[in-house]
């Protein structure tokens, strides 16, 4: 039979498209007698789009329509002001469902003339300025359009001073600047730019002028204090920057306190100075902002006259008067002083007198003298100088400038003086007294110059000074002997690579005693080297080498009086790496001199060893100091470090074993744990930081390492360096110190 089906469909509903519309262009800005079209393009309706132009300001848009189905055209040409407006495109999309969607968009019009810009902008006030006072510069910008596109700036020079971009819808636009000048800105450009920018157009006009600031005098100079003769002529000068420039006015300053007007001008010209020129000066530069004065002294005087009667050669027993002559004025005086060396005798003194004399009885060689004469008034003093000889009998005085007895270190530069006063005038011979009783001829003249001491300079010295009349001698001896009791140390330090250790200075050679091994370059297994100590002791010194193990010293060779020991070391082995001591001694006086022979035999593998830290500049530090921590370890392969904060397991990585903590702070206190690690073995160390606040707080640091672990691979063992643990407690509180690797705790 037959069977019956129904089928039905049903017809979902899908979803409708959005209806929307876009305006192009966004904001247009066009110029006047251009055309511009708007287009408005619907989409989402699948039935005829209706479109509508209209204006939201409730005016004709002076437009013509055109529409193409979807898409709808607004035409404006030719542009026009009247086209400035705000306009709106609307649609209808009608469905056979008679279901109607409306939807609208809009868009600014913009028109600028073709003169929107014409003329550059005008400025004020920018030539009536004074330094420190505000001043109001203003910047006219004319009939300018549209005033919202105008950008309007103000330079000093290349800098901005102010930039304003909002301004009222005016025909004419005004900025104005609050400035407060200084002298600096006297002569600067100050510019004042507009610009405007209309998008699809941009014009720039600028006005730049020169700005004047008036400021008082400053940087005055004057004349310094100056001295002049009696009927000289004289000029000073003043001179002081200002705007305007400065008047210049002179005064002078009377003892009485009154001032007296002394002229006008730069500059003061007296032509003919007389006593009363003599005294204080002020120069006054002022303007019509303020002054500034300076001061300055004139000394006037007359050059004092200095002669002695007879005028001829003098001998013994004559009789001669020196005379001291000055124009010195009322307040003055005139002296006559004898000279000898830089010191003087005053023979003679007249106050408020002209001149001054002095007569010589039965002269002697003595008398032979430098002869001052002096005259001083409030202002100042000048000096003449005579000088005559007494011819008479050899006189001399012997005049040693060193000590009788003079002790130099070998190698020391010394001088030995000797000075003798005669007429004629003595020479002077140096002689060195040897113990065989010969004399030899050290040198000549006052000063006998020894570059380079050594045993032979020892001993006495005789300097003869003589003229052709006879000799006077005078003695003194020389002192020879080793250094002053100081040690310098020469130590050579070694890094291992491959089982061969190469040694480096750390720090200069000693002077004398001189410490050096032989070869001085790399040393390995079954090596030869010859140790040498090296001293210029003299005749009766000694020279040691010693073997120094921890503060146990060994002597390996002596040498009495001679300058030079040595020792040579054959197959060398780890056991011959230590400290040698070279020790020179002369009449109880020691010097030391060092040297450390560091050699590690084979392997050709080692574990790191010789760990060690320090930390710079310090272990405490304040709050945002940086600091370094070093650390050296010897090992073969060289070994990689780790840097561990044990608080909080913070690790830092270094081939070099050098790391910089930066900007530290308290999160950065506390112990730190060392890894030093190689293909064979691995060594370990802790140390702590520390930083110091203002206040009460409690310090705590680690000078040296406290405890370092070794591990090889092979062979575990634990080698244990303790230096010491040092505290510093600033104020009464619980201070808990942890031992990184026993655990234990001390409670303070």
């Amino acid at each position: 039979r037959m069977t019956a089906f129904a089928l039905w469909i049903v017809l979902l509903p899908t979803a409708a498209s959005k209806f929307v519309l876009k305006l192009t262009p966004k904001d247009p800005m066009a110029r006047v007698g251009d055309s511009l079209v708007l287009t408005c393009k619907a989409s989402g309706c699948a039935e005829a789009v209706t479109f509508t132009w209209a204006s939201l300001r409730d005016q004709s848009l002076y437009g013509k329509t055109e529409t193409n189905g979807t898409v709808s055209l607004q035409i404006f040409n030719p542009l026009g002001v009247q086209h400035i407006n705000k306009v709106v495109c609307k649609a209808t999309c009608r469905t056979k469902g008679e279901n109607i969607q409306n939807t609208q968009t809009s868009t600014n019009v913009n028109v600028y003339g073709k003169f929107s810009l014409p003329k550059d902008p005008t400025m004020s006030r920018s030539d009536l300025l004074t330094e420190g006072q505000e001043s109001n510069l203003t910047c006219t910008v004319p009939d300018v359009y549209p005033a919202e596109r105008l950008i309007i700036e103000w330079l000093l020079g290349d800098e901005v001073l102010l930039k304003q971009d909002e301004h009222l819808d005016e025909k004419n636009v005004t900025s104005v600047l609050k400035y407060r000048p200084t002298a600096q800105n006297n002569g600067q450009n100050v510019t004042c730019r507009a610009t405007l920018d209309i998008g699809i157009d941009q014009r720039t006009r600028e006005t730049v002028v020169s700005m004047t600031v008036q400021y008082s005098p400053r940087n005055i100079t004057i004349s310094e204090n100056t001295q002049v003769n009696i009927g000289d002529s004289f000029t000073l000068t003043c001179r002081a920057k200002g705007n305007p420039e400065p008047t210049v006015l002179w005064r002078k300053l009377e003892q009485d306190g009154r001032s007296v007007v002394a002229g006008e001008g730069a500059t003061l010209l007296v032509e003919e100075a007389s006593w009363s020129h003599g005294g204080e000066y002020e120069c006054v530069a002022h303007n019509v902002v303020g002054n500034q004065t300076a001061h300055m002294t004139v000394n006037v005087q007359e050059k004092p006259v200095l002669y002695r009667s007879p005028s001829g050669e003098l001998k013994a027993g004559d009789s001669v008067t020196i005379t001291c002559q000055s124009e010195s004025g009322p307040q003055g005086n005139v002296a006559l002083r004898q000279l000898t060396g830089s010191q003087g005798v005053e023979l003679q003194s007249n106050q408020g007198h002209t001149s001054t004399s002095i007569t010589v009885q039965s002269l002697t060689a003595r008398d032979s003298r430098l002869y001052e004469c002096q005259a001083t008034n409030p202002y100042g003093k000048q000096t003449s100088y005579i000088n005559f000889t007494v011819r008479d009998e050899l006189y001399t005085e012997i005049q040693r400038t060193t000590e009788t007895v003079t002790s130099v270190n070998i190698g020391d530069s010394f001088t030995l003086t000797c000075r003798a006063e005669g007429n004629p005038e003595p020479m002077v011979l140096w002689r060195k007294l040897e113990q065989d009783g010969r004399s030899v001829v050290a040198g000549e003249g006052a000063t006998l110059l020894v570059e380079e001491a050594s045993w032979s300079h020892g001993g006495e010295y005789e300097c003869v000074a003589h003229n052709v009349l006879g000799n006077q001698t005078a003695h003194m001896t020389v002192n020879v002997q080793g250094e002053s009791n100081k040690s310098k140390l020469y130590q050579l330090v070694v890094s291992i690579l491959k089982g061969v250790s190469h040694c480096n200075p750390i720090s200069s050679p000693p002077e004398k005693p001189v410490l050096y091994w032989s070869p001085s370059g790399e040393l390995k297994a079954g090596d030869s080297v010859t140790i040498t100590c090296q001293s210029e002791s003299g005749p009766q010194g000694n020279v040691a080498l010693r073997q120094l193990t921890g503060s146990q010293g060994v002597e390996l060779q002596s040498n009495q009086g001679h300058t030079s020991t040595s020792i040579t070391v054959q197959s060398l082995t780890a056991r011959d790496s230590r400290l040698y001591e070279c020790q020179a001694m002369c009449i109880g006086n020691k010097r030391q001199s060092f040297i450390s022979i560091c050699y590690l035999s084979s392997p050709p593998e080692a574990p790191p060893t010789n760990l060690s830290v320090e930390v710079f500049p310090a272990a405490e530090f304040e709050k945002g100091q940086n600091v370094t921590i070093q650390s050296w370890a010897m090992g073969v392969p060289a070994p990689s470090t780790t840097l561990v904060r044990l608080r909080d397991g913070v690790e830092l990585h270094s081939s070099d074993g050098t790391f910089h903590l930066v900007h530290l702070g308290p999160e950065h206190v506390g112990l730190y744990l060392l890894n030093v690690t190689n293909v064979v073995g691995h060594q370990s160390l802790s140390f702590s930081l520390s930083m110091r606040i203002q206040g009460e707080t409690t310090e705590i640091y680690l000078h040296k390492n406290m405890r370092a672990h070794t591990h090889s691979h092979s062979v575990s063992h634990t080698n244990t360096h303790t230096n010491g643990l040092y505290t510093s407690l600033t104020h009464k509180k619980h201070v808990v110190l942890m031992c990184c690797f026993t655990g234990s705790a001390i409670v303070v």
